[in-house]
């Protein structure tokens, strides 16, 4: 789910070239115009995450800005009015980045395991999620400029992966949650559930 999730938020390195080819304005425009849609997802993170944390849920909370970044790279990918796709950029960076911190914490509180486990497995993950950073900017070829048809149709379908990922993690763990329900019938214990 987070390789995918890396991977489509591949535009991070070439989000300034994305601007500049919308001919919005000079090179102090186009760096100015980089920032709005990096500030909104940054609010944007902050109120999934304390969502999250304060309903204790996280499938939701990953899948559906994942689906809002999947409709941003559909608008851009299917538009060539420059207003449009600037404003579809703003959907799929608040999108990519606001499931991103959810992953993480995710992928942390399913882990039963022993503190130093859970440390190591962590660690793979990160590690493994990187594998996004390093090809997704092989998207970006340099004879489809300023457009990057190639790239946003490949970022869409990994946000489309990491979206089906996320859903498939959620009824796995539910599936889980109902077994150790059922084992636990009748006891006066609580058991610890997987956050769903």
């Amino acid at each position: 789910m987070l390789i995918a999730n890396h991977t489509a938020y591949g535009f991070n390195y070439f989000y300034p070239s994305i601007v500049k080819g919308l001919h919005l304005g000079g090179t102090t425009i186009t760096l100015l115009l980089t920032a709005p849609p990096y500030l909104l997802a940054t609010c944007s993170a902050f109120a999934f995450a304390y969502n999250s944390d304060r309903v204790g849920e996280r499938g939701w909370h990953i899948s559906i800005p994942m689906f809002i970044a999947v409709i941003g790279f559909i608008i851009s990918a299917a538009s060539l009015n420059n207003a449009v796709r600037y404003f579809a950029s703003f959907l799929f960076i608040v999108g990519c980045f606001s499931a991103n911190a959810g992953v993480f914490s995710w992928a942390s509180s399913t882990l039963n395991q022993t503190p130093e486990k859970r440390a190591a497995a962590v660690a793979l993950i990160n590690l493994l999620s990187q594998l996004g950073n390093i090809w997704s900017p092989y998207f970006f070829r340099p004879q489809d400029a300023s457009r990057y048809l190639l790239a946003m149709l490949l970022m869409m379908a990994f946000a489309l992966l990491s979206f089906a990922t996320c859903m498939i993690m959620k009824w796995s763990l539910r599936r889980e949650n109902a077994k150790i329900l059922a084992e636990y019938e009748g006891r006066e214990e609580r058991p610890t559930l997987y956050t769903l």
